[in-house]
């Protein structure tokens, strides 16, 4: 048993260190000193590097933990809730990525209050302090969820208690954003979105292998079901809404969930380090392409821990992908799974932490502040704040990612869209656009209506008639200022 642990955490140490701080280490050496390089990089970085990033930054602990886990406990449904989410993605940065680099030309905005709140000459400073509150509230628990899932990883695979996973997370993600910011995130991004790749196809072809191929895992699977076979069936009966009508809400919901990419600073962040928009394109083909595939390859580890972990009785759902791991590999291998875990939670972590910083710095105060001291400082800040929310919040990942993300998209998400197509409206209309719709995901989570759909279609649909209602205002209000002059004429 010694000699196992020993093993595991060599493994673990040389997979996860050895590669993944040590390209973080060397983003360091290249990272140049100015804000600028702080949170975009300079603009100098690869389209198709940051769109590996932007992936890593997505799925992360959701995927390893969340995701996996809703696999094992709700069954084949998963894959729908893969698709919408994959297809709610693609529509999403369609719209934005190309619009959002363009607006962002030269890299004049450092965060996406910036850009959202300076149009035509106008500098809305409340509005902008407003989505930079919004922007660490939602982030922060965004990135507690994440160290959450480190925390778990280790949990199972080395036997540490949650904290210890959590606080070695957070030394980490110091470390490097402290010194390299956004160049360091991105670079480690992409290291580990390929640990992460290769850590879940070890898993899936070691558990087909070992029940015989893929015919006989996929009789296994069927098994499992037992006498409900909801859990089994491509078209599952056993939502709270019966029939095709409630399989028709999880898959719009997920959709919905999907589309939210369009408020993600952390995500977003990668368009605007595009250097050019010749290569949003490169980008969006390759973010389309390989979301698709990693949330397919996800979610069938997720089914084949159904078979796995059959036996083993009642344990957390979310914990299935690391007690598979342990199940199935010799120590080496499960340190390979560990390492891209634990890389996976960092991949989303770092760059939340950098985003919120960023709001810090370039949101809050008027006028933003330069100083690349301070923008370090607030990175310190943010990264305590979401490890004592990852402490003490609820440890269900799935959930905290699903209310950031949706609040984060129906809020940020809708006033980008008006921005990046140049629709104006007053700043009060700003306010109440975003509030409308990260006012109804809190309402939504609290009420436990996400039973019925999650939170990101009605919180999206209250923004937009929100926006309907501020257009109808001001143009009452304008017909009323001009008959006022026509009476004063």
């Amino acid at each position: 048993m010694y000699k196992h642990g020993v093993m595991l955490l060599a493994s673990f140490l040389f997979c996860f260190v050895g590669i993944t701080c040590w390209v973080g280490f060397s983003a360091v050496r290249h990272s140049r000193k100015s804000e600028k390089d702080y949170f975009l990089a300079s603009q100098s970085i690869s389209p198709y590097v940051l769109a590996f990033s932007g992936s890593a930054s997505k799925f992360s602990g959701f995927v390893f933990a969340g995701y996996v886990g809703l696999a094992y406990a709700s069954g084949a449904a998963v894959l729908w809730l893969g698709l919408g989410l994959a297809a709610g993605g693609i529509v999403g940065n369609f719209f934005v990525i190309r619009r959002l680099q363009e607006t962002n030309h030269g890299g004049w905005a450092l965060s996406l209050g910036e850009l959202i709140t300076f149009q035509d000459g106008e500098n809305r400073v409340w509005l902008r302090r407003f989505i930079g509150i919004i922007t660490v509230f939602f982030l922060s628990i965004y990135a507690a969820a994440q160290l959450q899932a480190g925390g778990k990883a280790l949990e199972v695979a080395l036997g540490q208690p949650l904290y210890v996973g959590i606080m070695l997370s957070m030394v980490v993600i110091i470390f490097y954003c402290w010194a390299g910011g956004i160049r360091a995130s991105i670079w480690t991004d992409t290291a580990q979105i390929a640990i992460m790749t290769a850590s879940l196809v070890l898993i899936l072809i070691v558990a087909v292998v070992k029940q015989g191929g893929i015919t006989a895992m996929y009789e296994a699977f069927i098994a499992t079901a037992g006498a409900d076979h909801n859990a089994v069936s491509l078209l599952p009966q056993n939502m709270l809404i019966g029939g095709y009508g409630g399989l028709s809400l999880y898959f719009l919901g997920a959709f919905g969930f999907g589309v939210c990419v369009i408020g993600q600073p952390h995500v977003l962040v990668r368009a605007m380090a595009l250097s050019s928009s010749r290569d949003t394109r490169k980008f969006f083909i390759t973010t389309s392409i390989f979301d698709i595939l990693f949330l397919l390859l996800a979610a069938l580890v997720g089914l084949c821990t159904r078979v796995i972990m059959q036996n083993h009785g009642n344990f957390d759902p979310e914990l299935a992908l690391f007690l598979s791991a342990n199940e199935m590999l010799p120590p080496l291998a499960v340190g390979f799974v560990l390492a891209g875990a634990f890389s996976s939670t960092l991949s989303t972590a770092d760059s939340q932490v950098i985003s919120c910083s960023a709001s810090l710095m370039r949101d809050l105060p008027e006028p933003p502040q330069e100083s690349l001291k301070l923008a370090k400082a607030a990175t310190v800040g943010i990264a305590l704040l979401a490890t004592l929310i990852s402490l003490w919040a609820d440890k269900n990942i799935f959930a905290l990612v699903a209310f950031a993300f949706t609040g984060l998209g129906a809020s940020i998400g809708c006033l980008l869209l008006l921005r990046i197509f140049n629709i104006s409206i007053p700043a009060w209309g700003g306010f109440l656009i975003a509030f409308a719709g990260g006012g109804t995901v809190v309402i939504w989570t609290l009420s436990g209506l996400k039973s019925y759909i999650n939170e990101s279609i009605p919180a999206l649909l209250a923004a937009a008639l929100m926006f309907v209602v501020v257009k109808v205002i001001s143009r009452i209000r304008s017909c009323k200022k001009s008959a006022n002059k026509s009476l004063v004429k």
